[in-house]
């Protein structure tokens, strides 16, 4: 008899193993594709163009709080997407 509960606890558990790995796998799958990027004709292109590439600030005191804004026009014929953007 504790023969059969030790093996019918085991099947239980691989089972549960089992159906938290599909889970899993579905979960993964179910995420949306990325964004296809766009094919543009030659010159067509969006292209950006900054005013200032870079930015000093001099000597700064510690903890001071400080703040810029880069100027950039786009120069190309199509529409100027901006992603995943992130300072550094």
């Amino acid at each position: 008899m504790r023969h059969n509960k030790n093996i019918l606890f085991f099947l239980v558990l691989l089972l549960a193993a089992a159906c938290f790995i599909v889970g899993r796998a579905e979960a993964q799958q179910a995420q949306p594709p990325a964004p296809a990027k766009p094919a543009f004709k030659p010159g067509e292109e969006p292209k950006i163009k900054f005013t200032e590439v870079s930015h000093d600030f001099g000597k700064v005191d510690q903890n001071a709080s400080l703040k810029y804004s880069y100027v950039f026009k786009n120069e190309g014929k199509s529409t100027l997407i901006i992603e995943n953007v992130k300072a550094s």
